[in-house]
């Protein structure tokens, strides 16, 4: 089994450092340029500042800046603030592959997989079976440094807890807070899983719409790249492996999903006529209406086209 394919399931290793590139320092976009009563910060938000980043470039150290910044992002203003919560992020995004690793080890999957409970992967639940004190280690450098468990196809891994991102939410600037509200929706339930589409299409084509809505109101936003690496079109108009978008019969032509076919149209009926997706969407069911939803080698081209 590869196990690389389980880092973060929804989150594969590549796609972790590529996104690591992409959130950069959290200083580059326009909306981060400090305005002039930031230049004159108190020395007390210096103070704290200063001893985030002290931390927080510490792999060894990313739990304290964590712990650091849930205690004191009260004490600075709106940038640092921001920037500060970015610089978290960007730390557990690299530090996770790294981490990954250790819960890979025979001995850890073993113990969690004897203390787990269906459908309820929790740390508190596992600690409170598992004596192991090198296990315990692992599963407690986990809830420290922010991550969540997750499981797939009997491997147990650690993934992004935007979720637990939401404390900072009051204190900084309002697109890092509608940015972290879209990962929360995607770590606290991903949209694949083993192979399949595990939510319902409306569902799929709903979270494509709130991303681009995000990077049309927030063109200069830091993570404006990083919610387009995340848009998941693909998932929108061919769907996965094991859910696929057109499917049929050993012989015949693929053909649209019928329940996909009804969420466009449910989409279309309640969208907004200035998205570009929807605009894309409409325009494939005028092709589809000519074939009678099959993917034809026009319908192909055409989503080889406009699906990138």
């Amino acid at each position: 089994m590869n196990l690389h394919r389980h880092v973060g399931h929804r989150w594969s290793r590549s796609i972790l450092l590529g996104l690591s590139v992409l959130l950069g320092t959290g200083t580059g976009a326009i909306v981060f340029l400090p305005q002039a009563a930031d230049a004159a910060a108190t020395q007390q938000t210096t103070a704290v500042y200063k001893q985030f980043e002290k931390y927080v470039k510490n792999p060894d150290s990313l739990a304290q800046a964590r712990n650091y910044l849930i205690n004191h992002i009260k004490d600075v203003n709106v940038w640092y603030a921001t920037v500060m919560t970015l610089h978290l992020e960007n730390a557990q995004v690299v530090e996770l592959p790294i981490f990954s690793e250790k819960m890979y080890g025979e001995k850890v999957q073993t113990a969690i997989r004897a203390a787990a409970r269906p459908k309820e992967l929790t740390y508190s639940g596992l600690l409170s079976k598992i004596i192991d004190p090198s296990v315990r280690a692992v599963l407690i450098e986990g809830r420290d440094n922010g991550y969540k468990l997750d499981s797939s196809e009997g491997m147990y891994y650690p993934v992004m807890h935007y979720e637990g991102f939401k404390i900072f939410k009051p204190f900084i600037q309002k697109d890092i807070a509608e940015y972290i509200d879209l990962m929360a929706v995607e770590s606290n339930q991903p949209m694949t899983r083993d192979g399949g589409i595990v939510i319902g299409w409306d569902q799929v084509i709903s979270r494509a719409l709130s991303k681009e809505a995000f990077v049309k109101t927030y063109p200069a936003s830091n993570r404006k790249e990083a919610v387009k690496l995340n848009l998941s079109l693909s998932r929108v108009f061919f769907g996965a492996s094991n859910t696929p978008a057109y499917d049929g019969e050993v012989g015949e032509p693929p053909k649209l999903n019928p329940k996909l076919r009804a969420a466009y149209e449910t989409a279309l009926n309640n969208g907004p006529d200035s998205s570009e997706l929807l605009q894309t969407i409409a325009k494939l069911l005028e092709l589809l209406g000519s074939s009678n939803d099959e993917l034809t080698p026009e319908v192909q081209q055409f989503l080889d086209k406009h699906v990138k």
